[in-house]
């Protein structure tokens, strides 16, 4: 009996938060009756590093041109694509489309479909600044400085950029893109790209646990959960407490290893000597929960960039901690709903009035946290209705899919 067979693609196996999801997605469709899933990621070619490869990555092309025309899939979905295997491989999707028959989907993990920094960034005195959403597709976006790196890698990278949408019209491949949030929806929208649905991530918590209460606390553990990056903030916001006298805080642990580690170590030593700034590096999923659930009052989400649909939010409020976000670009808007989002904004004074309010927040008894639409079995019976996954199925396969679902 013929199954529908799904061909999840993305750059990497194994990185940062598009690969869980990447990898969640394999998993979770691995456990539907009458669905066959293959995967195919960097694990699969040889990688090259050279400019030229990084650019049109012709072994990547050809690696998944085999994949493709051996599987033979009846949908393509496709998470991140444009970092090692680059943009050849969308001309690879779109040549054998018809022949084989197959619908395409992409899960639109960045801006990179409507700006030529992906994380929506462009930099002003050297120091990060997020793009509003107004701004895109405007002659004064084009004139801002999207790289820190100088004028010529700016310049090549736009150039890049432009090249390849008019050579392969990235948006036009895909028959739906997925947007995790509403805020990445609206991006694409005014940019003139409509074939988009939203659909969140799901988290990799996979039960909630009871949000308990924390009476007459006003000093806080903040984790920083991630990779440590200059976009992700964790300097800003260290700074920040430091001119807030360290205000309501009583530590900040930082979850996650990255290039920013050296530069923040050599920043803070005294931070480090007193036990201020804890390091607990990179650790396994299961012990990142467990650990940062010990030691956290709640998580903090200081980007610099727009985000697009951090998890951590949601991680945390299955967690049972609430959450300090940066009041701008995607992570003021993403999870709303959940009900665990304190924002603040870049003053000591903003700072410290989110600090009172996450001090009334965990003191109440009656919070909850509404995360429905971001468990995996939601994710899993969305995604496979949005690619039509039963219609695929002969029909004693569609009535076994439907009863699993039931």
């Amino acid at each position: 009996m013929e199954r529908c067979r799904v061909l999840m693609i993305n750059d990497f196996s194994d990185r940062g938060g598009a690969e869980i999801v990447y990898r969640q997605s394999v998993g979770l469709f691995r456990t539907l009756s009458g669905v066959e899933v293959e995967s195919f990621d960097n694990s699969q070619f040889v990688e090259q590093t050279s400019l030229v490869s990084r650019a049109w990555n012709h072994a990547a092309a050809q690696a998944l041109e085999k994949t493709i025309l051996r599987f033979r899939p009846h949908r393509v979905l496709v998470h991140n694509y444009h970092n090692a295997l680059s943009p050849s491989v969308l001309g690879v999707i779109a040549r054998h489309k018809r022949s084989v028959g197959y619908r395409t989907y992409h899960t639109c993990h960045d801006y990179h479909l409507v700006y030529w920094n992906p994380a929506l960034q462009f930099f002003k005195s050297g120091l990060p600044q997020i793009l509003p959403l107004d701004a895109l597709s405007t002659f004064a976006a084009l004139r801002l400085r999207s790289s820190p790196k100088g004028f010529m890698h700016d310049l090549l990278t736009k150039t890049y950029w432009h090249a390849v949408r008019a050579a392969c019209r990235p948006s036009r491949v895909f028959d739906q893109i997925l947007c995790p949030s509403a805020y990445m929806q609206e991006a694409l929208n005014r940019c003139g790209i409509t074939n988009t649905v939203i659909l969140h991530n799901p988290s990799s918590v996979p039960t909630a646990r009871i949000a308990s209460p924390k009476r007459g606390k006003e000093r806080f553990n903040l984790a920083f959960a991630g990779r440590l990056a200059q976009e992700k903030g964790l300097r800003q916001f260290i700074e920040l407490a430091q001119a807030a006298d360290f205000e309501h805080i009583e530590s900040i642990g930082a979850y996650g290893e990255g290039p920013e580690r050296a530069v923040i170590e050599q920043r803070f030593p005294a931070l480090i000597k007193q036990g201020k700034l804890i390091f607990f590096g990179s650790l396994s999923q299961e012990r990142l929960f467990t650990e940062m659930q010990c030691f956290a009052d709640a998580v903090i989400v200081p980007s610099v960039c727009a985000e697009n649909a951090p998890l951590i939010v949601i991680e945390a409020a299955m967690l049972g901690l609430p959450a300090l976000v940066r009041d701008g670009g995607s992570m003021a808007t993403t999870a709303d709903a959940v009900g665990n989002k304190i924002k603040f904004s870049t003053s000591p004074d903003g700072l410290k009035k989110a600090l009172a309010q996450l001090s009334a927040h965990l003191s109440n008894p009656e919070r909850r946290y509404q995360i429905s639409e971001y468990l995996p079995e939601y994710y899993t019976e969305r995604l496979a209705a949005i690619m039509g996954i039963r219609d695929e199925l002969p029909l004693a396969s569609r009535h076994e899919f439907a009863v699993r679902r039931a």
